[in-house]
């Protein structure tokens, strides 16, 4: 049996917990235990307790980085979490150092959780990294640029790098351990793993990693069923924050389709549109209804977009945050679906969902991308990834005699 530490550090909403469990799950069944350090704690209630997992918060930075534009790499997304101040980066290293101590971890698993990646650096633990992709960029230096659609220099993306490296050797001496040559030196690159497609990949795909698959979990949420009419059946998955949505549903309600609409935590809906629609405020199960989709309308997380596309159905993507708007652009590559721009009008929204439910092209490369991954589960993913875990506790074992 083996102590395992899990750490969430960054990003928001169910996708990182939903990923994990499922590899917790199975890591406890083979006799490991295992401990969570998490970003948001609300979470880990409603997923972690009822499963028998401990968990604490994880460490973060309470002040803000003073940015005078949106980040334009992961180093600048680093800047932002207190990379250029070393009271505050050093008191998060401290932090996940004494977490280490309290639970005395044989491997550490990490999602997006660079400080305390960076811990282990410190605290010698053998680590594997799993992300969906943009938590894990590509293996170069300088690293790129996650705003394609502007010009920016070599310059600008070094500096950033350069700056955050400062601050990372400036703990790493302060505690005597090996300063990093580049910023991708802090992700060991022979434990990291992608629960993605290559076709899916933020950064676009990678020769040399090693993807596991997605990992998502259909089963958790309210039941709900298609009413079984003649009419197209619409999924859409969203959350309340997302730009434009009054305005999504308010075109989504003319359609003569039957629609099923998740908005978990929505407070409050026109009641001329709950009419209309069928709204649900909290998860729900997806596994007999997306199957039968003629469209989904998601925000583009990561484990909504895989699920879509596995069943064949195009989607219609609304992102609120740039990691899901590098996704949404692998999407339209694919020419399995559109993504919403800053457009989001009932006009614009009325125009895409005409395309996508009147043009045949969207549904075929939707099956096409279905078909070349036809016969993937979830569970080969977990699998995967609990083989990778175990892999580098007998190597960690080995080499310590």
């Amino acid at each position: 049996m083996s102590r395992i530490f899990i750490a969430w550090e960054l990003g928001a909403n169910f996708g990182h917990l939903t990923r994990l469990i499922p590899i917790a799950e199975q890591l406890r069944l083979l006799g490991h235990e295992l401990f969570f350090a998490v970003r948001d704690t609300e979470i880990a209630a409603a997923l972690l307790e009822p499963r028998g997992f401990r968990f604490s918060q994880a460490p973060f930075w309470h002040g803000r980085a003073c940015l005078s534009a949106p980040p334009i790499n992961y180093a600048e997304l680093l800047i932002a979490e207190a990379y250029c101040q070393r009271d505050g980066l050093s008191g998060m290293v401290r932090s996940w150092l004494s977490l280490f101590q309290l639970f005395q971890p044989d491997i550490v698993l990490i999602d997006y959780a660079p400080t305390a990646l960076l811990a282990t650096r410190i605290a010698e633990v053998p680590v594997v990294c799993l992300d969906n992709g943009f938590g894990l960029p590509p293996h170069i230096s300088p690293l790129p640029s996650i705003r394609s659609w502007e010009m920016i220099n070599d310059q600008r993306l070094l500096q950033a790098e350069q700056t955050v490296l400062q601050g990372i050797n400036s703990i790493c001496r302060s505690f005597g351990s090996l300063a990093l040559e580049r910023l991708i030196d802090l992700f060991p690159a022979e434990a990291v793993l992608l629960t993605t497609f290559a076709e899916l990949d933020h950064y676009g795909a990678r020769d040399s990693a090693k993807y596991a698959g997605p990992i998502f979990s259909n089963a958790d949420g309210q039941t709900v069923q298609w009413q079984g009419t003649h009419r197209r059946k619409i999924l859409a998955y969203l959350r309340p924050g997302v730009p434009g949505i009054a305005n999504l549903l308010n075109v989504l309600a003319e359609l003569d389709a039957e629609i099923i609409c998740a908005i978990p935590g929505l407070k409050r809906l026109n009641r001329a549109i709950a009419n209309r629609l069928r709204v649900y405020v909290k998860p729900v199960q997806l596994d007999n209804i997306v199957p039968s989709a003629d469209l989904v309308v998601s925000y583009a997380g990561s484990g909504m977009v895989c699920c879509a596309l596995l069943s064949g159905a195009p989607l219609l993507l609304v992102p609120q945050n740039i990691e899901q708007y590098m996704l949404s652009c692998r999407v339209n590559e694919l020419g399995a679906g559109l993504s919403m721009g800053t457009n989001r009008s009932d006009a614009d929204f009325r125009s895409s969902l005409q395309q996508l439910l009147n043009e045949d092209r969207f549904r075929c490369a939707a099956s096409t991308f279905a078909s070349r991954h036809a016969g993937f589960h979830p569970h080969q993913a977990v699998s995967y990834v609990v083989e990778v875990i175990e892999s580098v506790l007998r190597q960690y074992r080995l080499e310590a005699g």
